[in-house]
């Protein structure tokens, strides 16, 4: 069972919860998901057997789903927003060193926690095709998914928007989606204001020296097919900076492996946690 509440996070911004498992006394997990999707990108597993023995935590991101929606860009390009958020929801819900799955831009979110705050209450950190840098410097780390999408993902025209989502959600699988499961994310990116998407598509982060310092271990789990955040982002910039760093490559998976390959996921994820707990 899925139980819902709300986090008071940086600024007073009231962010939303999903959690399941037991309230207490398992294992955490906190997700975190990635550009202009919603805790609802993390449904399957929340749901699924990983529930039994841990406790899931899901969140809206400042700008997202059912999270407040601040007006201006401020709010969204200062990381330590998001860090003050993550660090609220960890607090606020009693989480003891819990394990952060990131999910593409829930890598910067990520990022900006470890610059703000270190890495000293979390487990480790699961990182899903997760973006550690991002910006004009970062552009050969993304693909055709992204970068033919990107105009059109910054627009104020909801026409052009709802387009340009649509073929956006389309690439992330590498093969198709359900159309209902389509419809659905497409819905949720158009609940994002203009300027939150125009706001986190502006930052240019390198999170390569938070990463160097981090002392947690980390996993990182990326589709072999991803023509969103290029393989090379886990490879070339997480692999290459953390102390402690596994990988895990799904063959035949894209850009939401949680979704395409869920048992798989679900099994790295569990043995991941198992092994960060010590």
């Amino acid at each position: 069972m899925i139980r819902t509440s709300f986090v008071e996070g940086a600024g007073g911004v009231r962010l939303a919860v999903s959690e399941s498992g037991p309230a207490s006394g398992a294992p955490s997990v906190l997700f975190v998901h990635g550009f202009a999707q919603s805790r609802q990108s993390w449904s399957r597993v929340l749901q699924g057997g990983l529930s039994r023995n841990h406790r899931l935590v899901a969140l809206d991101l400042r700008g997202h789903g059912d999270s407040d929606k601040p007006e201006g860009e401020a709010p969204y390009v200062d990381g330590a927003n998001f860090a003050g958020d993550l660090a609220a929801v960890i607090r606020q819900l009693g989480l003891e060193r819990p394990v952060v799955v990131a999910w593409s831009y829930g890598g910067v979110v990520v990022g900006d926690y470890l610059r703000h705050h270190g890495d000293e209450a979390l487990g480790g950190l699961f990182l899903v095709a997760a973006s550690l840098k991002t910006g004009k410097p970062a552009r050969a780390l993304f693909g055709p998914g992204m970068m033919s999408n990107a105009r059109g993902l910054l627009s104020e025209d909801a026409d052009i928007y709802a387009a340009a989502a649509r073929a956006f959600v389309e690439a992330c699988p590498a093969r198709s989606f359900p159309p209902a499961l389509v419809d659905a994310s497409v819905q949720l990116m158009q609940r994002v204001p203009v300027n939150v998407r125009r706001a986190l598509l502006s930052r240019a982060e390198d999170y390569s020296a938070e990463l160097e310092r981090c002392r947690r271990p980390v996993v990182t789990l990326h589709g072999e097919l991803d023509q969103v955040v290029l393989p090379a982002m886990s490879s070339d910039v997480v692999l290459a900076s953390v102390r402690q760093g596994q990988s895990a490559w799904l063959a035949g998976v894209g850009h939401a492996p949680f979704i395409e390959a869920t048992a798989d996921f679900e099994a790295v994820l569990e043995t991941f946690v198992v092994a960060a707990r010590g």
